[in-house]
């Protein structure tokens, strides 16, 4: 069982590498998942947390969507798609960065 974070986007984002180790994985989940998957990784580490929003706000536009998931891989394709939050980018903080990496399973839709 593995543990993998996900960002989605509409579109192929500059600088990141598509997700390809745990694709097969993550597609079998058959979640509503925008098409262009990139995995990343976070740490409880306002760094992190300042690098993230930062290469968000230099590659997205206003207005865009882009999700960011938390799922564990453990080979059941049948399970329920985890719930999904909605918010700006402008309110990913430092608490809800810790309560995105504390979730067993969960969807960030974030609008730059």
């Amino acid at each position: 069982m593995s543990r993998v974070y996900v960002l989605a986007a509409d579109r192929e984002l500059p600088e990141l590498e598509p997700l390809h180790y745990y694709r097969q994985a993550v597609d079998e989940l058959g979640w509503p998942m925008k098409p262009f998957r990139y995995e990343f990784v976070m740490e409880k580490e306002e760094t992190d947390l300042v690098n993230l929003r930062a290469y968000l706000t230099e590659n997205f536009s206003s207005g865009e969507v882009l999700e960011l998931w938390s799922a564990w891989l453990s080979g059941d394709v049948n399970k329920k798609c985890p719930p999904r939050y909605r918010g700006r980018l402008a309110d990913f903080d430092l608490e809800v960065l810790e309560q995105f990496l504390s979730a067993k399973e969960i969807c960030f839709d974030i609008t730059v």
